[in-house]
């Protein structure tokens, strides 16, 4: 089976790239076994730059022996995303564990077990309201650690 790219969908391709490792591999600190397939393929595809004339795209470490995606990509659209993605996901994950916290605080563990998930939605639904109101109107000004 053969694969036909344009320049621009090479380019659309590399980006989704760098997304996806950034996902995958941002916040290990060493690399994980199990992403060795992702990076070979990634390591095939970034070789390719040349071949659809975007040297601009990829970089080639040979201290590493590796190609990287550029600065070009890092600071271009990639960036946006995942700075959306970041954002997004803080606030989310804050709200969620700052819920969580308060339902066990404030309920018996077997209480919380008892409750099926329609129940449980709807007893955190408060807490959840009030998390985001407060956060939409002051960001992070008010939290303090006890």
């Amino acid at each position: 089976m053969e694969i036909v790219l344009s320049k621009d969908e090479y380019k659309n391709l590399i980006e989704m790239l760098y997304i996806s490792d950034w996902v995958m591999n941002a916040h290990n600190v060493d690399p994980d076994p199990s992403t060795i397939k992702y990076t070979t393929l990634e390591q095939k595809l970034l070789s390719l730059a040349r071949d659809f004339d975007h040297n601009e795209l990829v970089d080639y470490e040979t201290k590493f022996g590796e190609y990287f995606p550029s600065r070009t990509v890092e600071e271009g659209i990639t960036e946006k995303y995942i700075e959306e993605y970041d954002n997004e996901t803080f606030w989310n994950e804050l709200i969620d564990r700052l819920v969580d916290r308060d339902m066990i605080r404030n309920n018996k563990e077997e209480d919380l077990n008892k409750l099926t998930l329609e129940e449980r939605l709807e007893k955190e639904e408060p807490l959840r309201t009030k998390y985001e109101t407060e956060f939409e109107k002051n960001g992070i000004e008010n939290l303090l650690i006890n």
